[in-house]
């Protein structure tokens, strides 16, 4: 008899009392004592006085521990402990599997939360990259999105394949064909509850989460300029005109919100919109900077749409997917009020959430989008994209002469540096 045997043998007969008074806790102390000597049934017979209270106090935990032991699972490479499972260790494997970010804090936080409750290594939800999907077809439609199947590159993870007594391998298909359901932004719930129903042995698989980066970019364009539409609305609101409206004033953020946000900035050449003293200078960018306020016009919350318009432009690359030719009108009466462009994006918004790939104003942003892949991007030597003094005498002046000849030639500086 070697040694851990014949100290698992000990615990036996203080267990039951052969030759010896019965002693439930020395039995299990020779029990521990024989698993220090690598006896298997020695960790069985621990596990199971930690289950009923035998010689040591009810550990519902321990027991569990222990009994995993027993299974024979293998090592863990990372921190040598013994697997919890096959070729996973509770440890350490949740915690590696939620090293990714989808770039959205709600997406991952849910995620996240599920991965870290995964007891098998195929059990295990997975951010998929939207390029690691080929052949997207759409199979179906219904109320609440659409429905499509696509070859998933990466694969289906695969039953852990055993090698010996106590070795496992982990597997993959080497690629699969999978089932996508569309998700507006508020149906994470529904995710939540279909991996909350997984938990309870729902014979539904689900494999991970995705994000069609086209859409995701022409979303986000929308969205920042709704943000952007929504504080000039505030401005207006509270009897300002931002007058010095551009993109170098426009801020991103993602810190206070989940996903990404914008605001206005620099206000420090707002004016009441009943101020109007420009004494034929004023300070902007040139190309923001509405016509009638270039020729000597008054200043007003119109000069800021048509700013506006320019960033919208800008957004979309010089193909509108919008009529910008509002906000730029020259007629600054026929310009829409910020709280027009707000309540508008917000249709938008809710209009392409809520509906699908048929959309036009999704059609056309997406549209938008693949222009400007294919666009040289060049700048003038002298262009100015910064605030500075513009002088509406001298723009006045030329507009005057150009008015009163078919072709004039003259030097004039409106530019101040």
């Amino acid at each position: 008899m070697n040694h851990s045997n014949g100290m698992y043998q000990v615990g036996y007969c203080y267990y039951l009392g052969i030759g010896v008074e019965i002693d439930k806790h020395k039995a299990f102390t020779y029990y521990l004592k024989s698993v220090e000597a690598d006896n298997s049934m020695g960790i069985w017979k621990t596990a199971w006085c930690y289950y009923y209270g035998i010689g040591v106090e009810k550990n519902r935990n321990e027991w569990r521990k222990w009994f995993q032991k027993f299974s024979g699972y293998g090592k863990c490479e990372h921190c040598n402990e013994d697997n919890t499972r096959p070729a996973w260790c509770l440890s350490c494997d949740p915690d590696k599997a939620t090293r990714w970010t989808s770039g959205n804090k709600d997406i991952d936080d849910c995620m996240k939360s599920f991965q870290l409750r995964t007891w098998r290594y195929e059990d295990v939800i997975e951010w998929i990259p939207f390029d690691r999907l080929s052949i997207v077809e759409e199979i179906g439609k219904g109320g609440f999105g659409s429905v499509y199947k696509a070859t998933w590159l990466d694969g289906i993870r695969q039953k852990v394949e055993k090698i010996n007594d106590d070795n496992y391998k982990r597997a993959r298909e080497t690629s699969s064909i999978v089932a996508l359901k569309t998700l507006s932004d508020g149906s994470l719930k529904e995710f939540e509850n279909h991996m909350k129903y997984i938990l309870f042995n729902s014979q539904l698989k689900i494999y991970g989460l995705t994000q069609n980066s086209k859409n995701e970019y022409f979303m986000t364009k929308l969205k920042l300029l709704f943000n952007i539409s929504k504080d000039l609305y505030k401005i207006h609101r509270a009897g300002y005109i931002h007058a010095d409206f551009h993109s170098g004033n426009i801020l991103q953020d993602n810190r206070i919100s989940t996903t990404l946000q914008s605001y206005i900035a620099d206000l420090g050449l707002s004016k009441k919109t009943n101020e109007n003293d420009s004494k034929g200078e004023i300070y902007g960018v040139m190309p923001y900077v509405a016509p009638e306020v270039l020729s000597g016009q008054k200043l007003t919350e119109a000069a800021d749409i048509y700013g506006f318009g320019v960033i919208m432009s800008e957004m979309s690359t010089g193909q509108r997917p919008f009529d910008t030719n509002q906000c730029m009108d020259l007629d600054p009466q026929k310009r829409p009020t910020a709280d027009n462009i707000w309540d508008i994006l917000e249709e938008w918004n809710k209009s392409i959430e809520s509906s699908d790939d048929d959309n036009e104003i999704k059609k056309q942003f997406l549209e938008a989008d693949k222009v400007i892949k294919s666009l040289p991007i060049s700048k003038h030597p002298d262009e100015m994209y910064t605030s500075k003094i513009i002088s509406t005498k001298s723009i006045s002046k030329v507009i005057k002469n150009l008015s009163q000849a078919d072709s004039v030639q003259m030097d004039f500086d409106i530019i101040k540096t």
